[in-house]
């Protein structure tokens, strides 16, 4: 039997001797003797598909694949000879369509050479290119390939030579930074290192001139002056006529306009060395972005959402927003007059980043419209009646047309390097001329500092981007409270919207009739007071959202889920067919709309809020502290402070979490919570739980209270007229009572034998756990708190009916649902008028349900570990009750359980709010048969 380097060898002299590189009539022979090398029987028996379809996006008809191998690859075969770079879009083109189980590589080959894609990770390059014949010694590249799949060993990830080279030059510049050297002067200086070192590798700047300037380099000082000389030089017009760096070319009159020379200590010299020495020519231009992203400081890049998005994501906006319209004009061309119009309206073609960063929208949107542009060209060629290629010495398409705003001066310069760069790393992959490249453009006034929420956009037909996030009640904290004051007085009533959402109708008004635009955003604007901000606000002013993931985590730096939207302004111009990307953007929904809810079930955000679910009130949230650690004690912290003082045992309480309720099976802490309003009296009656908090929580508030007046104080010598926030003396007023302490809740808890509790932000993708607690055991404010203690209620609260509503109508943590009562309870219909034996198996299923989980408590099992099993396969009773449980409920409701069910759920709402007959008020309401058990969660030691 052949070893496995034995079997590819063979296969490569099999290719040689029998196979002539034909595409059509030879792929499907070489790929199966592909796969035959690495162990499988052949392409059938691996699983994998032949000529496999994929549907195309927003399209109707199929394109067909060479080879599909889900979730493992793609192989695109082109006949030999075929330079695979021309293929680039294509590649990308079935990798994104591919779903659901999108394959993980794609691969370009022309029978010599493989060409391995991961666009998770990198697009501008393939992360390996392995010749056939070295095929036997790198097969660790395609080890994807194998059997039993393993890591592949790729040898052109620009991402981490990127990363290490984004390392070296950020340390030279927070060394410079630490020991004294001005911010802005060390960022130009190590902006100026890095274009010089780029330069010197794709053949702009001759001769390794800053490179040879370091080596030379004794010290630091001697390297000063050497240094300064060359930045000089790169920036007088002409070509340097002799001395040191005689035939350095013109860059421009931008970025080494102003020449700092900065004394480099002997460590940063040897780093700035060990940066010259990468291949920077191999460097993504994202480096320019990761620079400016690691000399910020952290708190600036938290305030102002200043991170970075994969180009992935970002052809998520380019791809629909710029690149299909314009490929849809190229291949409906019957002329060269028609291509010829085409191309000299790009010409015309303006692109806006209002929040551009460091430009890598940008600089996506400028190659893909470069490359946009070359397929024109190419087919003009192919239209001439003369078989000479046409030369056109000039590009429509230059990067003065691609437009930047951002409030960070220094992004704003790392903004106009990438694009500056994008120039020649185009030039480069159209084989163009070299000397088209320089001088780079002077991007001074088309990429500006500015705050777009000030400042007026410049006019463009397509506006992109990944404009900052920041919660609403985090805004005030990061952005500070003047800033705030000013967004409400010129944008009033945002509510609690996340800060995401002011550029959306900013966007959107600047949009000219037709014009597209596409944000990736925080995916809060699909909920409540962000999507009426945001999304609500395009869909009814003439918009159309045509293209959008619903949520997916970010690819940047920060634990968020996003959002990608992308609309067109005018009825007129509304796609007739809409694409809508679910489950992390790995599953495509074809639709006739996308709701501003961005998603695919039926629209519930036409619900109405319930009276009788709001009054009386039944929903609440959990208790607030405002400080955890001060009020709340362990079981010896407990037992100690009674111990000493009998008198504030009647004060102090068990308390439940969210996490308590589901990991441990009773509660383990208690909380001090103080209903006094005189100072006198909690103080007499509760001495030592009094004297802990004046230890621990009088301080903080005391100090709290002092910075707000002094806060309060500055803005109003700015502003007499200004709302002030007064929270922090409030608190300060009662400083021994909880900081929401929901007496109304605790009323209405305590007239019951026990409530329902459910953690407020719930797994993604476990069971809501709703569970009966007894009032003696306080919820915190992780808790939602139902005030209702029958089987039935519990067992409709408990229903994926009721799931479904919540996964619809609610806010969300990342991809976590958050049980919010304005959205979720107040709208969610009960069923109406039910009649008693329904009623009653409902609540006989729920019984068994908490009889089963009750055993398996007291067996030490927590309810997250019941509920987690549910996620894995193979029979359950647990299981098998909530299947009985939620037809019970479909049966209470009387709906027809093959139709869609929350469109029924949203009918029943719609009717409820418009005919009160049909209104049914939430709980048992003391009908028979809605209590079945009497079991709840007890304090410890009861």
């Amino acid at each position: 039997m052949l070893s496995h380097r034995e079997a590819l060898a063979a296969f490569v002299t099999y290719r040689h001797a029998h196979l002539i590189g034909d595409e059509k009539g030879e792929a499907q022979v070489f790929l199966d003797r592909l796969f035959q090398a690495f162990g499988h029987g052949g392409v059938r028996e691996a699983g994998a598909t032949l000529e496999g379809r994929i549907r195309k996006v927003g399209e109707r008809g199929t394109s067909f694949a060479d080879l599909i191998w889900k979730p493992r690859c793609i192989i695109e075969m082109k006949k030999a000879g075929t330079d695979l770079s021309q293929h680039f879009r294509q590649a990308f083109r079935y990798w994104m369509e591919a779903v659901p189980s999108r394959p993980r590589y794609v691969v370009l080959c022309n029978f010599d050479e493989f060409w391995v894609y991961d666009f998770d990770q990198q697009m501008e390059a393939p992360i390996d290119a392995v010749r056939l014949d070295d095929l036997p010694q790198r097969r660790e590249a395609l080890a994807f390939l194998l059997p039993e799949p393993e890591k592949p060993i790729f040898l052109n990830d620009l991402v981490e030579v990127t990363r290490e080279a984004a390392a070296k030059v950020s340390g030279v510049f927070r060394s410079m930074k630490d020991r004294g050297v001005p911010r802005t002067d060390a960022q130009h200086f190590a902006l100026q290192s890095v274009v010089a070192m780029f330069s010197e590798d794709i053949g702009l700047l001759p001769e390794k001139f800053f490179t040879r300037t370091l080596q030379d380099a004794a010290t630091g000082r001697d390297a000063y002056d050497l240094l300064g000389s060359l930045f000089r030089e790169m920036n007088s017009p002409g070509r340097t006529g002799g001395g040191m760096f005689i035939g350095t070319p013109y860059f421009n009159g931008g970025l080494f306009e102003t020449v700092t020379p900065i004394e480099m200590t002997d460590s940063e010299l040897a780093a700035m060395r060990s940066a010259a020495l990468t291949n920077w020519a191999e460097v993504r231009p994202e480096i320019f972005g990761t620079l400016f992203e690691t000399s910020m400081e952290k708190g600036e890049r938290h305030a102002y959402g200043a991170h970075f998005t994969s180009q992935a994501d970002i052809a998520h906006v380019v791809t629909p927003c710029i690149v299909d319209p314009w490929m849809e004009r190229i291949d409906a061309a019957r002329s060269i007059a028609e291509l010829e119009q085409i191309r000299f309206d790009m010409g015309r073609f303006r692109v806006l980043d209002p929040a551009c960063g460091s430009g890598n929208f940008l600089y996506v949107a400028y190659r893909e419209m470069r490359r946009l542009e070359a397929e024109v060209l190419t087919r003009i060629d192919q239209r001439r009646k003369t078989k000479d290629k046409a030369q056109y010495a000039l590009t429509y398409v230059t990067p003065d047309h691609f437009l930047g705003l951002d409030n960070n001066q220094f992004a704003v310069e790392v903004a106009k390097v990438t694009m500056m760069m994008a120039k020649k790393l185009s030039a480069d992959e159209l084989d163009e001329s070299a000397d088209s490249a320089l001088p780079l453009d002077n991007l001074d006034a088309v990429i500006t500092w500015g705050d777009a929420l000030f400042t007026p956009w410049p006019k463009a037909n397509v506006i992109i981007g990944n404009p900052p996030y920041n919660g609403r009640r985090k805004m005030t904290r990061d952005l500070g409270a003047d800033y705030v004051a000013r967004l409400d007085e010129k944008y009033p009533g945002p509510g609690v919207s996340d800060f995401v959402t002011y550029w959306f109708p900013l966007a959107h008004r600047a949009l000219p009739d037709g014009g597209r635009a596409g944000f990736v955003a925080t995916q809060a604007i699909r909920d409540n007071h962000s999507r009426r901000a945001s999304l609500d606000y395009i869909t009814e002013h003439d918009g159309t959202i045509f293209d959008a993931v619903s949520s997916k985590p970010w690819s940047g730096d920060a634990a968020v889920h996003v959002s990608i939207i992308n609309w067109i302004k005018g009825k007129d111009h509304e796609p007739e067919k809409k694409t809508l990307w679910l489950d992390n953007g790995d599953l495509r929904l074809p639709v006739d709309t996308i709701a501003p809810t961005l998603r695919p079930t039926t629209d519930v955000r036409r619900a109405f809020a319930l009276a009788g679910n709001r009054q009386p009130k039944r929903i609440f949230q959990g208790q607030t502290t405002g400080a955890v650690d001060a009020f709340r004690l362990d079981a010896a912290e407990h037992a100690a402070l009674i111990a000493k003082d009998p008198r504030s045992a009647q004060f102090i309480h068990p308390v439940i979490g969210g996490d308590t309720l589901l990991h441990s099976v009773t509660p383990t802490h208690y909380v001090i919570d103080l209903p006094h309003d005189d100072a006198l009296i909690v103080r007499r009656q509760a001495p030592k739980a009094v004297e802990r908090l004046e230890q621990t929580i009088l301080p903080k508030r005391t100090e709290a209270a002092e910075r707000e007046a002094r806060h309060n104080a500055a803005i109003l010598e700015r502003n007499p007229s200004a709302r002030l926030n007064r929270h922090k003396q409030n608190f300060l007023s009662r400083w021994w009572q909880h900081a929401y302490r929901r007496a109304d809740m605790l009323t209405a808890i305590t007239s019951l034998s026990r409530y329902i509790g459910t953690s407020r932000v719930a797994s993604e993708k476990r069971l809501s756990v709703f569970h009966f607690i007894d009032p003696a055991i306080y919820p915190d404010d992780s808790m939602t708190v139902i005030a209702l203690d029958d089987d039935y209620s519990l067992g409709v609260i408990s229903s994926g009916l009721h799931r479904a509503w919540l996964d619809e109508r609610c806010s969300r943590l990342e991809a976590r649902p958050r049980y919010t009562s304005t959205t979720v309870w107040d709208s969610f219909p009960w069923p109406a008028h039910p009649n008693e034996i329904d009623v009653a198996r409902v609540a006989t299923v729920m019984g068994r349900i908490i009889g089963y989980r009750a055993d398996r408590l007291a067996e030490g099992i927590t309810l997250g570990d019941q509920y987690d099993s549910l996620r894995r396969p193979g029979r359950s009773v647990l299981r098998t009750l909530h299947e009985e449980l939620d037809a019970a409920v479909v049966r209470a409701y009387g709906f027809n359980p093959d139709e869609d069910l929350l469109a029924q759920l949203l009918a029943l709402n719609l009717a409820a709010a418009n005919d009160p007959e049909v209104a049914t008020l939430p709980g048992g309401q003391g009908r028979p048969g809605t209590y079945t058990t009497s079991y709840r969660l007890t304090p410890p030691n009861t």
